[in-house]
Order: structure tokens, then sequence, then C-alpha cells
């Protein structure tokens, strides 16, 4: 607060004002004997840190300070302001230079009362949470249709992939098996194809290998000669005709 205040055509510095001027400060929001009266109270109840007092330039010891009491005499039609005494003896002489300082004397005013506006802020702020939470609640029913409605998706999908799986594990198990011993020269093609395709449902792995197919096919103890009893004699040819099926199974 500023050191300097204007009232009407006087202006005071050095932060301290004459007990006029002060009454002059607290108006209007107190008539000059309320003004009196709450200067009065803050000389009796506080010390001089809190609510400093000067007479004739002099700091008022705290004996004094608690008998004094801001009177306004009347003089020529006007009220002039002075503190006297209420304890025992003469009192004191009239007219004396009293002060007191600008920043404790404003401090005597009514303060704003800045609890409605706190409650107005809560309320505000209250309301913006509750538009938040209703716009996220918004936003995870949303979520949670689409969530379910590709909860479903999957779920069909995985379903169809099942059966088509299933339809394809019954028709491989269901080609016809040769008796081993029995020769068919002629069809070692079409076993060694059906038996890729068993091992692309169950073992896709190995169709990565060529080699070892061509290994697994022929030989003493292939596949083909469990299998029909007769096998190629050049694995060329076996492998000229896994590289063909492989075209149809990768």
């Amino acid at each position: 607060m500023s050191n300097v205040v204007t009232l009407g055509a006087a202006v005071m510095s050095g932060g301290r004002c004459s007990l006029a001027q002060a009454l002059e400060l607290l108006a209007p929001d107190f008539t000059p004997m309320e003004a009196a009266a709450k200067t009065t109270q803050a000389i009796n109840e506080h010390e001089h840190d809190r609510f400093p007092l000067y007479c004739n330039g002099e700091v008022v010891n705290k004996a004094h300070r608690a008998i004094a009491k801001v009177v306004l005499n009347e003089e020529d039609g006007r009220l002039i302001p002075d503190i006297e005494s209420t304890g025992p003896g003469l009192g004191w002489a009239r007219g004396l230079n009293w002060e007191l300082e600008i920043d404790h004397v404003m401090a005597l005013k009514p303060q704003p009362d800045t609890r409605m506006e706190a409650v107005q802020t809560a309320v505000a702020a209250a309301e913006a949470a509750m538009a938040e939470a209703a716009t996220a609640r918004a936003e995870l029913g949303q979520a949670r249709v689409v969530l379910q409605a590709a909860t479903e998706q999957m779920e069909n999908a995985a379903a169809r992939a099942e059966a088509a799986e299933a339809r394809v594990e019954a028709a491989t198990d269901n080609l016809p098996r040769r008796r081993p011993g029995t020769k068919y020269k002629d069809d070692w093609p079409l076993v060694m194809a059906a038996e890729m395709i068993r091992l692309a449902l169950r073992d896709p792995e190995m169709l990565k290998n060529i080699d070892a197919l061509v290994r697994f096919m022929v030989g003493p103890e292939g596949f083909l000669q469990k299998e029909i009893g007769w096998a190629p004699q050049d694995p060329k040819d076996v492998r000229r005709m896994i590289a063909s099926l492989l075209q149809f199974v990768r």
C-alpha cells in the first residue's frame, strides 16, 4: 500500500496520519463515532507492532495505550478527534499531536469477503469436472460398443477358421492308405502329395526344408517305402516332384 494518501486537499507522507485524517480514511465504511470506537479498540487491544500510536513523535507505551480513548470534541460545529485517558488522575492535555500509521488504519476497514468468490470458483471447478466426467462416460460407452462388436467378429472368425480346419483335417484323414508291401509305382506322386498336404496342416515347418522332405520320402525307411513299398531310385525325381507340389502348398 502506498505511504502517500490524498484526503481532499491534505497530502500525508512518511506513512503516518493524524487522528482526523485517520477518521477520514475510515469513512464512509464507518461513521465518525464508529471510527473513533474502532480506533480505540485497536489501540487498547494491540501493541505497538500491531497498531502503532505516536504522541508528539514518540511511541506510546503499553500502559498508556490501555487507558487511551479516541473522543470527538465539538468545536465551532466541527468534530475534532482527540485522545483522552480513561485512567485515574487529571488525564492528559488536550490537543497533543497524536499520530497513527496509515497502513494499520486502512487495515481496520472491512476486508472483501473472499468466501463467496472461493465458493463460486469451487462450483465452477465442480461443474467442469462433472462435464468432463460425462464426456468420458460417453466415450467409454462408445468404446465398449466397438469392443463388443470387435469381440463378436473375432469369435465368429475363430469359429469359421476352426470349422474349416476340421473339414480339411477330416478330408486328409480319409485319404486312402496303401498297404505296405504292395507296389503301386504309378501312384507315388499322388501318395506323396497327400502326405505333403497332411504335413502342411500338422507340421508346416517341415515344408521349409526340401532336402529334409526328400530324405523323409525316399530311402529304406522313407515314407513311400512304408506306404506303397516302393520309392523312385533317383532322389532327383522325388525332389522335382516335391518342388512342383510346394508351389501349391506354400
